[in-house]
């Protein structure tokens, strides 16, 4: 058994979500939509006191959308997802940000990046272990709690816990 740690962010711009539409070439949820991440880097673990995966975030939104960390505002981690699949456990970090402005989005190799109307999110096929924090932070975008979530297997069903 593996384990696979990554990161997703979530940034909002007025009443838009900036939307990754995952390309057909990826391994993991090809064609589905998620926000903006990647897999933690071992540089990211180099001091485990101060393990903060919000650098990942930032070097992954710069690699992929071309926007700097300096153009970012309150980017908090929200939610911890846990999820068994195949041989491997994996834990994605989802932060929550904001910027002042629509950036133009570039091209992408990990798929097509879009602003999505926030009354239009859901209509787009994405992950359990996507649209469940995604859902509830918008439901709760206030609230400043961390949250677990558990998802099964098949990746089906979540549950979100108070941590």
């Amino acid at each position: 058994m593996t384990t696979r740690i990554a990161t997703n962010v979530f940034l909002m711009y007025e009443d838009k979500v900036l939307l990754l539409k995952r390309g057909l070439h990826k391994k993991i949820a090809p064609g589905f939509w998620a926000g903006v991440g990647g897999h933690v880097e071992l540089s990211d673990f180099e001091d485990p006191r101060a393990l903060d995966l919000s650098e990942t975030c930032y070097r992954e939104l710069v690699e992929e959308t071309g926007i700097d960390k300096a153009e970012i505002q309150n980017l908090k981690l929200r939610y911890v997802s846990v999820r068994k699949a195949e041989t491997e456990i994996r834990y994605i970090y989802h932060y929550f940000g904001e910027v002042a402005t629509e950036f133009e989005l570039p091209k992408c190799n990990e798929g097509e990046l879009y602003w999505v109307d926030r009354a239009r999110v859901f209509e787009l096929p994405m992950t359990v272990s996507v649209s469940t924090p995604l859902a509830h932070w918008l439901e709760n975008s206030e609230d400043s709690e961390i949250y677990l979530i558990a998802v099964d297997k098949e990746n089906a069903s979540a549950t979100i816990l108070e941590i």
